[in-house]
């Protein structure tokens, strides 16, 4: 199987309270992004990596810096939301790509393993979507935030990245939801929408996404962890 990686290298820093791109933070010294793209390097064909148009030449320069520059097949501009810039990645993927993995560049400690689970069940199934089991209570609530109802939290989970699959599939995917002017939050989304099916692998709750300053902290907890466990 010959796979490639997009890593999505849009974002902001606002909810953190920061100037800037959130996945340019330094995390024990090495950009987010950086961090997020090296696991893919020994598992996949090349990367794709799709910038902010402004941040092109800065994500270049940054990828250069940290010897990511022969992983990285090349960087495009991405569109006007999360599914353009996916779709951007997916225009710019060589002609033997056959199975396509899909990263946001703000899950910066996405690991080997997960990758790897990923992968295997695109070979089984067609398709893999990171993802792990819910473990609060969830509840269905209206807009005045009234609960109408607890729902069974043994059958939800909730999507991480990567999210894998044939890359004829979610080009399809994306041609139904242009079509039909649909909208998604993630690329799962468009599977489903597409009346395709989609099956999740196991993701990590290490596998966390960079939304708030207590995630860059969180983050680095885990990798000082991850390092202590290394040198033992």
């Amino acid at each position: 199987m010959k796979a490639y990686a997009i890593v999505l290298g849009g974002g902001s820093g606002t909810r953190m309270g920061v100037e800037g791109n959130k996945i340019f933070l330094p995390l024990r010294g090495v950009p987010a992004i950086i961090r997020a793209i090296a696991p893919f390097t020994g598992l996949c064909a090349g990367i794709v990596v799709v910038a902010r148009a402004e941040e092109v030449a800065l994500m270049r320069d940054t990828l250069k810096r940290y010897g990511m520059a022969n992983a990285v097949l090349t960087v495009v501009p991405g569109g006007e939301d999360r599914q353009a810039s996916v779709a951007c990645g997916l225009a710019a993927l060589p002609a033997d790509a056959e199975a396509v993995l899909i990263h946001d560049g703000a899950r910066a400690l996405v690991t080997e393993d997960v990758i790897e689970r990923a992968m295997d069940a695109v070979l089984r199934h067609g398709s893999g979507v990171a993802s792990i089991a819910v473990t609060d209570t969830i509840k269905r609530a209206d807009e005045e935030g009234r609960a109408l109802e607890t729902l069974d939290r043994t059958v939800l989970r909730a999507m991480q990245t990567p999210q894998a699959f044939w890359v004829a599939d979610i080009r399809l995917a994306h041609e139904a939801a242009q079509r039909d002017h649909y909208r998604a939050t993630d690329d799962a989304a468009l599977l489903e929408h597409a009346n395709m099916p989609v099956y999740l692998s196991e993701g990590s709750r290490e596998n966390i996404k960079l939304t708030t300053l207590f995630d860059i902290r969180l983050a680095e907890a885990i990798l000082e962890a991850r390092n202590g466990e290394a040198e033992g």
